[in-house]
């Protein structure tokens, strides 16, 4: 339930409020009642507005209302003046001094109705709000969980301002990282929750510390369908809302996701490591068991997939995932490369859905693992990225092998600082995207149809973003020979 502040009911200046007794700081309802004792009907958080009908002849009264009222969780008192009473009455105000509520007059001239309308409003409208904001976190969380676990708990630290930790039934954090807030810490709360011997010690709480204050916790106990259990746990200075309780919720839910496939993502995190391992050591006998475990020969093909959008290659990589195909998979910058069995069947449109088409491939023939080496990704990138989109096939040798000697790649680099470092400069300071129009268009062969198509803009924005080219890089574009060379800058960069 929101709240509303009382100064924002006293600056409601069409009501003629008067506040009398300054009180608790907001409310959360308003209801209006002429009960003796109306405790049994009032909500907590509430403002009772009365003219006092009850205590005309009894004053004096005033004092075990106001105490039950207190006691009912009432947080204000609006007293209407020129019926019953001409005035407050002093009674009543001693009373709420004592018992420290809000008190405030409300002249004839103003209808209780006119009150209750104005806060109904205004409660509908935070309530709104809060329901959008809701609906925004949650997309941030849903953004974030597909980066991982360490993303989804910084989010969400973020998102709820305040401590977030998971823990394992062995006692240990899973998340390496884990917020904290105002010198709070979530982990011993999640440790104590996920190695408990009773599965029922998820809830909240509220627990105070030595120096007076409050810490608010929610835990939430999470078991995998392989029975590994765990604990999310959500410590803040501050009392959780409905909305809060819902955000960690939704952050429940999508941790349970997460650490649903945490067996088959170590198992792809392991092949990683292997993978990366094999390209910068020489062979050792567990990266010989971890491709055994891939692949009966130990041979194996490797498909590399490139894309200039890392939203793209993430969709696609992660729809692989979905179809159960056993790889082992490499991060590069706006490429990932998979290591296949050599004879396991490879159809990038199986494995990469509808993302396909805004990828490019290229596939080494198949090899032992032990051949596998930095110079070969190197030149299996460079042919990935010279094929047309959605388009894959394998490593032709045969190409231009003077692209990759050292020689070539220095002059190269100079040559694409000189040319392309004004394209760079524009795109930081105007968040541009030049340097990627100039690689597309010319890898389309000056074709603004298709050069528009997979940026996803109009031809004739590629049109200006080509002239703007032309005058910062003083160059050409229809001249091919001027294209030819851009593409051999590309190309080689990857």
């Amino acid at each position: 339930m929101s709240d509303i502040t009382f100064t924002w009911l006293y600056n409601q200046h069409k009501l003629h409020l008067r506040p009398i007794v300054e009180g608790p700081a907001s409310f959360s309802t308003i209801q209006a009642t002429e009960l003796k004792d109306p405790t049994e009907f009032t909500a907590r958080g509430a403002i009772v507005l009365t003219l006092g009908l009850a205590f005309e002849s009894t004053p004096s009264e005033f004092f075990l209302y106001t105490q039950a009222l207190a006691h009912a969780g009432v947080q204000g008192i609006g007293f209407g003046t020129g019926l019953t009473f001409s005035e407050v009455p002093p009674e009543l105000i001693t009373a709420v001094q004592a018992h420290g509520l809000a008190l405030f007059e409300v002249p004839r001239a103003t209808a209780f109705t006119s009150i209750i309308n104005a806060v109904t409003t205004e409660l509908t409208r935070i309530e709104h709000n809060q329901q959008f904001a809701l609906h925004r976190q949650q997309e941030r969380l849903n953004q974030a969980a597909a980066q991982g676990l360490d993303a989804l708990i910084a989010q969400a630290g973020k998102e709820l301002g305040a401590a977030v930790a998971i823990a394992d039934s062995h006692g240990a954090a899973v998340s390496t990282y884990r917020p904290r807030r105002g010198g709070l810490d979530a982990l011993p709360a999640a440790v104590d929750v996920a190695t408990a011997t009773v599965a029922t010690t998820s809830g909240a709480r509220t627990v105070k510390r030595k120096d007076g204050t409050s810490v608010a916790t929610i835990t939430n106990q999470l078991v995998t369908p392989h029975q590994q259990r765990f604990a999310l746990a959500v410590n803040s200075e501050t009392k959780f809302n409905s909305y809060s309780r819902a955000l960690i919720r939704h952050l429940a839910g999508l941790t349970g996701v997460l650490l649903h496939h945490t067996d088959a993502r170590t198992h792809r995190t392991l092949g990683a490591l292997a993978l990366a391992t094999a390209l910068d050591s020489s062979p050792a006998a567990p990266l010989a068991e971890a491709f055994g475990a891939l692949s009966p020969d130990r041979s194996v093909q490797l498909l590399c997939l490139t894309s200039d959008s890392a939203d793209r290659l993430h969709k696609a990589l992660e729809h692989a995932e979905r179809t159960g195909t056993e790889y082992f998979a490499l991060a590069l910058p706006g490429a990932a490369v998979l290591a296949f069995a050599s004879d396991a069947p490879i159809e990038p449109r199986q494995l990469f859905g509808r993302a396909t088409s805004h990828l490019r491939f290229a596939l080494s023939e198949p090899l032992p693992w032990q051949e596998l080496s930095a110079d070969l990704l190197t030149r299996l990138t460079a042919y990935a990225n010279a094929q047309p989109l959605g388009q894959w096939s394998v490593l032709n040798e045969e190409g231009p092998q003077w692209l990759h000697s050292t020689a070539v790649q220095d002059a190269l680099t100079q040559r694409r600082t000189e040319l392309l470092g004004a394209l760079h400069d524009y795109d930081d300071i105007h968040h541009a995207d030049l340097a990627r129009t100039l690689r597309v268009y010319a890898l389309a062969d000056a074709h603004l149809g298709s050069a528009a198509t997979e940026l996803g803009v109009h031809r004739h924005t590629i049109r200006a973003r080509v002239a703007k080219i032309e005058e910062l890089c003083h160059i050409d574009l229809s001249d091919p020979v001027t294209r030819a060379e851009v593409v051999v800058l590309c190309v080689s960069a990857g």
